[in-house]
């Protein structure tokens, strides 16, 4: 949606649930859906594809699809919806990146819901933090080195982590960046183009520049990131 062919490949569809629902009665409305083909594709939902996870915060589903050329029935569409937490900033319509493939669609694609950038950036920056994927600091290197709203979303990043029932220390994540050795930059090598080379020399030296104002935090945000409670 904010970089388009410009980023990595998505291994999911990621969403956030806004409103209560089931989801049992959204993959019933998606089967309604797939009944029939749509220009030769045929979708649909085995019953090992959908699942909700224990503590009921999130659920996903992977309708597999076939065609002429593809019948093997093993290909799918990961979709995954989180209810963990609503959006802390109003959401916006958003269009969607031009795509070369966009002249050959039957339809016009339609703006998309979106979290506000400071909002992704804040939710990116948390996943850095608490997990170990290169995914995300190359996701964050994009935009570090782009003007920023720092003071929110600074101020995001703490209360994401608070939510999260975590606390923030800044030096712990320029530490992480220096280090470099943690991230699992392999997995990386798969979600970019062949003829796209890793520098994580680069992709870190950016989020340590880039994201260095994350350690001026006001004293309210001292307070909150230290609170373990």
């Amino acid at each position: 949606m904010f970089i388009g062919a410009g980023g990595r490949f998505s291994t999911d569809l990621d969403f956030t649930g806004l409103e209560e629902h089931d989801h049992e009665d959204i993959i019933l409305d998606m089967m309604a859906a797939f009944q029939d083909p749509y220009h030769g594709i045929t979708f649909s939902i085995p019953d090992d594809s959908y699942y909700e996870t224990q503590d009921g915060l999130s659920w996903g589903v992977n309708p597999v699809y076939v065609h002429d050329w593809n019948t093997g029935g093993d290909s799918e569409v990961r979709l995954q919806i989180s209810r963990r937490e609503t959006p802390t900033l109003p959401t916006e319509q958003h269009e969607q990146c031009e795509q070369s493939y966009f002249r050959h669609l039957p339809f016009a694609p339609v703006p998309i819901t979106c979290l506000v950038l400071p909002e992704i950036i804040a939710e990116k920056i948390r996943a850095c933090y608490q997990r170990h994927k290169a995914r995300d600091i190359y996701d964050l290197a994009i935009f570090a080195t782009r003007p920023l709203d720092r003071p929110l979303i600074r101020r995001l990043v703490v209360l994401k982590l608070w939510q999260a029932r975590d606390t923030f220390e800044p030096e712990r994540l320029m530490s992480k960046f220096r280090d470099g050795t943690g991230f699992d930059w392999d997995d990386l090598g798969q979600l970019v183009r062949k003829t796209h080379m890793i520098d994580s020399a680069r992709i870190t030296a950016d989020c340590i520049h880039g994201l260095g104002f994350l350690a001026d935090m006001a004293p309210d945000e001292q307070t909150l990131a230290s609170d373990q409670h």
